[in-house]
């Protein structure tokens, strides 16, 4: 149980998070660009991990690259959905 809790991922949102309240407290005007060098850094994390998942998915026949795929679309999904809702006309 404890295993799961501490993962590497789970610390590395957690210093992510503090990092991102630290600059949205300081410096307010650089939050917008530490969201995009965030999805930068991520973005490679996450294409390495969706081929590990193919390639198991050829080898042990799973389903899981497809339940991830499917995952992020439904997050893609809800996303714009919430962009949408609170929009707001900045003029």
């Amino acid at each position: 149980m404890v295993k799961k809790i501490l993962a590497p991922a789970t610390i590395a949102i957690f210093f992510w998070g503090i990092g991102l309240l630290l600059i949205n407290q300081y410096y307010y005007e650089y939050v917008r660009y530490y969201l995009y060098i965030s999805i930068l850094v991520i973005f490679p994390f996450m294409v390495w991990n969706l081929i590990k998942q193919w390639k198991k998915d050829k080898v042990e026949e799973t389903n899981e690259f497809k339940t991830s795929i499917f995952r992020m679309l439904i997050m893609a999904v809800v996303m714009i959905v919430i962009f949408y809702v609170t929009k707001q006309n900045h003029i």
